[in-house]
């Protein structure tokens, strides 16, 4: 059995970000609150890497030698799917990781933040649900 403990700490973690940056992409304009997305923003980014490298060092490997084909299968499309997944968030920070940037681009920032905050939760709800119940009853 792999113990996914952390990882799901990790997701609720994650979640907690993607929920304050939802609801305040809207209130921009306050400079406190466009300070604090920034910050949310960055923060989120950390802790995606440190959760991404987790998976990559620890988890996936294990799942990609597991005798169950089933989860090897799994484990090999989780990887694929993450893989871009990674690259356009990595593109969305760069894009959107500075208070000047988010201003100059409002609009865009707004619809940007939506469309990654949306794929990265269907992934974490993805794993949340399909892959880690899976690893607990090995």
């Amino acid at each position: 059995m792999i113990d996914v403990t952390n990882l799901e700490r990790q997701h609720v973690e994650v979640k907690e970000l993607f929920k304050y940056i939802k609801s305040n992409i809207n209130n921009i304009e306050t400079k406190e609150i466009l300070d604090k997305v920034v910050l949310n923003i960055n923060t989120l980014a950390g802790k995606l890497i440190v959760h991404m490298n987790s998976e990559d060092k620890f988890l996936y490997p294990r799942l990609l030698n597991n005798e169950d084909s089933k989860i090897k299968t799994m484990a090999k499309e989780y990887i694929d799917e993450m893989g871009d997944l990674h690259n356009k968030f990595k593109e969305y920070k760069s894009t959107f990781n500075t208070k000047n940037k988010i201003i100059e681009n409002k609009e865009m920032f707004i619809k940007e933040t939506i469309r990654i905050i949306t794929l990265l939760e269907d992934r974490i709800n993805k794993e949340d649900k399909k892959l880690y119940p899976q690893i607990k009853t090995m």
